[in-house]
């Protein structure tokens, strides 16, 4: 079989392009949809509950598309998960472009989280794919991948900011039918995703016989000491990340007599330039120090940035000091983020799409969870305790890191 290096440098020029085009789909449909909702909700008579169930769905979908798509993606082509996905995408969205109502958003939001989710995934087994044998290349690779998802997100906030603006929610299914469409052109031009994936077993061990295998392969995965530490570092991820995102509305809604809509918007995207930020130092860094080093040292340090974020909301400061602490919490996400999704894929290369899988359903549990325990607390303690559970996220992520490497029963990481 042809290398993953020679595969990106020779065959297919485009294949390189292609996984972080598929990740910035993900954040660019579930996002866009968020500042549209409330409107779109109004115009159909929609209760906030309602409304809130369709922003839901698509969280939901990633999800369940982790747990089908992460084990067939380490059985079959990419190509045959990641066309039908593009597919579903464009089919879905040109119809919400044409009737909306709250049976159709909810199933179309279902639909396009499933096969965005899914998209995703195919795009992280694609940085292993490219990078065989190369893991400090693969470290890049998904570094590079948690930039596009953080452009992503900012690209879908203002999306969805300026179709609100005009009261247009047409133009955010329009333009992910476009990118869906583009996306499905280039993956052909580029001929990708053909090559079977890493294989565990025998070449000559019937299908069936290997869906069995690769089952307990996962499980036994997942048993691991340091599996299971590394996915609750992935729950703190998750928690810090999305608690923050939901504490950043809670601050603008208290601030809000004394900011402009521009000022609003501005502050709504820091984390997320913050992201990107810190993916590039994540990048530059792994040139000097290995993942497991940097990993253990960010996680030293976010809970200070988490500490000052917490403080700023106590102490009812002004946005100026908002602005920087979500900077400094977003850079060091940017630069944590893509480090356990490249450990836990070059721990289990041969299972790369099910350890992507599970790195993103850990988050997934703590981006539920952050925003239901932000607002609990609120309810209890007020508006100045937002930062609070961040920064219990990052003590857990904390506790968790120190036990990742030392674990008896974990072989060396490569």
């Amino acid at each position: 079989m042809t290398s993953g290096n020679d595969i990106s440098r020779t065959r297919v020029p485009l294949a390189p392009a292609v996984p972080p085009l598929l990740v910035f789909f993900n954040p660019l449909t579930q996002l866009a949809y968020i500042p549209i909702s409330v409107g779109l909700g109004r115009s159909l008579d929609l209760s906030p509950a309602q409304i809130g169930i369709t922003i839901g769905a698509h969280s939901v979908a990633t999800a369940v598309a982790g747990l089908l798509a992460g084990p067939l993606l380490d059985l079959v082509p990419i190509r045959r998960v990641l066309v039908p996905g593009m597919i579903v995408n464009a089919v879905v969205s040109i119809l919400l472009c044409l009737y909306q109502s709250y049976a159709v958003l909810t199933v179309g939001r279902l639909l396009t989280g499933f096969a965005s989710g899914a998209m995703a995934l195919c795009g992280q087994a694609l940085v292993a794919d490219l990078t065989k044998g190369d893991p400090r290349a693969r470290d890049r690779g998904y570094s590079l991948l948690q930039t596009f998802v953080s452009m992503g997100a900012a690209s879908a906030l203002a999306l969805g900011a300026f179709s609100a603006s005009l009261d247009q929610p047409i133009i955010v299914f329009a333009v992910g039918a476009v990118y869906a469409t583009i996306l499905l052109v280039v993956v052909f031009v580029a001929r990708l995703g053909r090559e079977r994936p890493p294989d565990a077993h025998a070449p000559d061990v019937p299908f069936r016989r290997r869906i069995g295998l690769t089952l307990r392969a996962i499980q036994a995965m997942l048993g691991e000491r340091r599996r299971r530490w590394l996915i609750l570092s992935s729950v703190g991820i998750g928690l810090i990340m999305q608690g923050s995102h939901f504490g950043v509305s809670v601050l603008l809604d208290r601030l809000a007599d004394d900011l402009s809509t521009l000022e609003r918007v501005g502050v709504s995207i820091l984390i997320p330039c913050g992201v990107f930020t810190g993916s590039f130092i994540n990048r530059m860094s792994l040139k000097r120090i290995t993942r497991e080093q940097l990993f253990t040292r960010l996680y030293l340090v976010i809970p200070l940035a988490a500490a000052a974020y917490a403080a700023v909301a106590l102490a009812a400061l002004d946005v100026a000091a908002v602005a920087l602490t979500l900077v400094l919490l977003g850079t060091c996400l940017g630069a944590l983020m893509p480090l356990s999704m490249a450990i836990s894929v070059n721990w289990n290369p041969e299972l790369r799409a099910s350890a992507a899988a599970t790195e993103a359903l850990s988050r997934s549990v703590g981006q539920t969870t952050g925003p239901i325990a932000v607002g609990v607390l609120v309810a209890l303690g007020g508006v100045s305790t937002v930062g609070l559970v961040v920064f219990g996220a990052t003590l857990l992520g904390l506790a968790a890191s120190r036990n990742i490497f030392t674990a008896k029963s974990d072989a060396a990481v490569p």
